[in-house]
């Protein structure tokens, strides 16, 4: 086991005890126990902090399926030191059950040669509390079949999802919702949230969310204004809200960072069946019973879960994404050279050697197979490290770090915003930079 396995499983020790609030006895007892097993010393604890749920358990895809198992296994009974496992504490081991133990299980093949498995993924978010949890539907292209199974079953769904105090979100459903509400009542709430923006602001809000649809929730919030880590095209899948992950916990110097974390489940087998076995699986974990949502009454603006989360996400300000600029070598120093190009024209410079500059550019511009060679990893977390020194003001950096997509490592950036310096004379005083080709 590595350096980086030990922090993983300490940042996820660490999540579930801290889940409930509340640290007892037993549990940290439970904990030295699990520490002494896995051989996770204080170092390994203090570098968890700055590790998020998400990155964590991407790392331990890379254990084998019986360790995989062995480690759910044991952080399970964790959750249950102090007799009952808690709503937060659940939604973990949901998500660690489908990414760890049985994600093979529910791999959807979308050719030959390409595979969507479960994932986590975040967002950078100012939510520090866990909010009513949520099911949402999403997809990047629309598919008239589970469309037509959704609107078929959606009550049955919402129903079920319901009595477990969970929200299953359907946006044409949505939509249809707020559009039952009159337009001056929905817009004079949009101005209570957001008093600093001016009339035409507010309306053009409004039209967005009249006019949203399943495929733009997915491109204009998530994959543009969020900057989630997925693919811009992806097989229509569930996004569950696990929680939010705070790096640095337990510190008191330093930013303080909020991200909210989904599972995203690619949908295996027809939608109904799928969500079933998800309340089945998180109703097996949790402990505790659950007063279910029963708030439902309509024409009222409702301001909690996914519903705060969507108008928050509406309101804020689009994250500030700089240019990614491969430069090629440095004349003077030998040295090859990746910029961060702001909007304000301020810049910052990533030295890299001649191998981990090249790999960098493979991965800006399409990809490399995750085997292809057999150092691959060790460049890649090294390069994920600098990208973080470098640029650790930006919000939404996740996106400049390869990432491991269905078998290849790649930048989730969008291609808009990388480009290749080409240099017009010898002594590099002139240039252009053009966008990158696949």
């Amino acid at each position: 086991m590595t350096n980086r396995q030990r922090i993983a499983i300490a940042r996820i020790i660490s999540d579930m005890i801290k889940a409930d609030n509340i640290i007892e006895e037993r549990e940290i007892i439970d904990m030295n126990s699990l520490m002494e097993k896995y051989d996770i010393q204080s170092k390994h604890m203090s570098e968890s902090r700055g590790l998020r749920f998400s990155e964590a358990v991407n790392e331990l895809m890379e254990l084998g399926g019986q360790e995989r198992t062995e480690l759910f296994d044991d952080i399970r009974s964790l959750s249950l030191s102090d007799k009952a496992c808690v709503q937060k504490e659940a939604m973990l081991l949901l998500a660690l059950k489908f990414c760890l133990v049985e994600r093979d299980a529910y791999t959807v093949r979308l050719s030959p040669t390409s595979r969507v498995k479960p994932r986590l993924i975040a967002c950078p978010t100012s939510e520090s509390a866990l909010s009513d949890p949520y099911i949402v539907y999403v997809e990047s292209r629309y598919d008239q079949e589970r469309n037509r199974e959704i609107a078929e079953h959606f009550r049955l769904m919402c129903t079920s999802a319901r009595l477990y105090g969970v929200n299953f979100i359907y946006i044409p459903e949505l939509v249809k919702e707020f559009m039952s509400m009159r337009e001056d009542y929905v817009t004079s709430v949009i101005r209570y949230m957001a008093p600093n923006l001016d009339d035409q602001e507010i309306e053009r809000i409004y039209t967005r969310l009249s006019q949203m649809t399943t495929e733009s929730f997915f491109h204009d919030v998530l994959y543009d204004r969020l900057n989630v880590r997925m693919e811009p095209d992806v097989a229509p899948s569930l996004l569950i809200n696990i929680g939010t992950s705070v790096v640095p916990y337990c510190v008191s110097d330093g930013p303080v960072q909020y991200y909210t974390e989904f599972l995203c489940l690619p949908l295996y087998a027809d939608t109904l069946t799928v969500v079933d076995n998800v309340l089945q699986s998180y109703c097996s974990y949790v402990s505790l019973q659950y007063t279910p949502v029963t708030n439902q009454t309509a024409g009222h603006f409702r301001y909690f879960g996914f519903y705060k989360a969507l108008f928050d996400f509406l309101i804020a300000p689009p994250p500030v994404l700089p240019d990614l600029v491969f430069l090629g070598p440095n004349i003077l120093t030998s040295r090859y050279e990746v910029l961060f190009r702001y909007s304000t024209n301020y810049e910052k410079t990533l030295q890299l050697t001649p191998q981990a500059y090249d790999t960098y550019y493979q991965c800006a511009c399409g990809g490399i197979a995750t085997d292809s060679f057999a150092h691959l990893k060790t460049v890649i977390n090294r390069l994920r490290g600098k990208v973080e020194q470098t640029i650790a003001d930006v919000t939404c950096r996740e996106k400049y770090k390869p990432e491991r997509v269905v078998g290849r490592y790649k930048l989730t950036l969008d291609r808009s915003k990388i480009f290749k310096r080409r240099y017009l004379d010898p002594h590099h005083h002139t240039y252009k930079d053009l966008p990158v080709k696949i």
